[in-house]
């Protein structure tokens, strides 16, 4: 092999390294061009001194311009509703006031901030009340300080209570017995509840035989029942009694005054003495729960 094969190409190769070799020129020629004009528009600057130091004057007349320009000065209103410090600024005035009526203004012109002048606003809007003096201390943002001096300045009147009309008492009289829950509620102090407890309670009884028998209900306290004992009546000839020599165990235990053994000791001392005669027969029953006070108030409710 010759040492011409070597530098032996084909057509394709051929036409790739001449576009190659023109690359190269072109990028040479563009790179050459590039450095002369650099330094050429270098010379020209350096030069040319007097148009450079009008250039930094301008831009030295700019950041002055911009750094003396005052937004807060051309705008006043728009960004800063409360300058910094305001309220340090502006000497508190200090006057008598109620927290619960006085209005913002009232509050800023004390040298609160207007921040909390509207937390106290809102705070009375949702119903909040302050009760007394020390309670305004726990406004946020106050000071220990501010409320020191402000504490001898606040004024807040004692609460008065509502006066309530006095329920006027009815100017019959109502009959336990024969009363419904409606009549009842005409007394003072009666309600729908008590009523119906009255009504039950006299069903269990089987009638009222005494009006103080209306301390027994569940609910009625003393107090209530010497109000209402001037206005009321037991009629005791409508009582239910109960036939002793003929009732079971179970019919005499029913009884608010009755229970189990009482009822036995009376079943058991009929069963073995026969019928009962009397009441004063029936105290002679040897037992410790029949005792004279239950006999007495057993004995309107037995029938012999």
């Amino acid at each position: 092999m010759s040492w011409k094969d070597y530098f032996y190409f084909t057509a394709s190769q051929r036409r790739a390294l001449i576009f190659l070799i023109s690359l190269v020129l072109i990028l040479f020629i563009i790179n050459s061009s590039y450095s002369y004009f650099e330094n050429k528009n270098k010379a020209i600057e350096v030069k040319d001194t007097a148009f450079l130091a009008e250039v930094i004057r301008f831009k030295s007349s700019l950041k002055e311009t911009k750094t003396n320009y005052n937004y807060n000065s051309a705008y006043p209103n728009r960004y800063n509703y409360y300058p910094k410090n305001w309220i340090e600024k502006v000497s508190a005035v200090l006057f008598p006031f109620n927290p619960n009526t006085l209005d913002s203004v009232g509050f800023v012109k004390l040298g609160l901030k207007p921040f909390m002048a509207r937390n106290i606003l809102r705070y009375r809007a949702k119903g909040g009340k302050f009760r007394s003096v020390e309670a305004f201390s726990k406004v946020y943002g106050l000071s220990d300080e501010q409320f020191a001096t402000l504490k001898p300045y606040i004024q807040i009147p004692p609460e008065e209570k509502p006066v309530y009309a006095k329920k006027e008492q009815p100017a019959v009289m109502v009959e336990l017995n024969a009363a419904d829950t409606s009549q009842l509620k005409l007394l003072h102090g009666i309600g729908s509840v008590i009523a119906k407890r009255i009504v039950a309670y006299r069903n269990k009884l089987g009638g009222f035989a005494s009006a103080n028998q209306i301390k027994e209900v569940w609910g009625i306290s003393p107090e209530l029942a010497q109000q209402i004992m001037p206005f009321i009546t037991a009629d005791a000839s409508q009582l239910k009694k109960i036939p002793i020599n003929k009732s079971s165990i179970d019919r005499l235990r029913n009884h608010p005054y009755m229970n189990f053994y009482r009822a036995k000791a009376i079943y058991e001392y009929r069963k073995d003495k026969g019928k009962i005669k009397s009441i004063q027969e029936c105290k002679s029953i040897d037992d410790e729960s029949l005792t004279p006070e239950f006999w007495t108030k057993m004995e309107p409710y037995l029938e012999f």
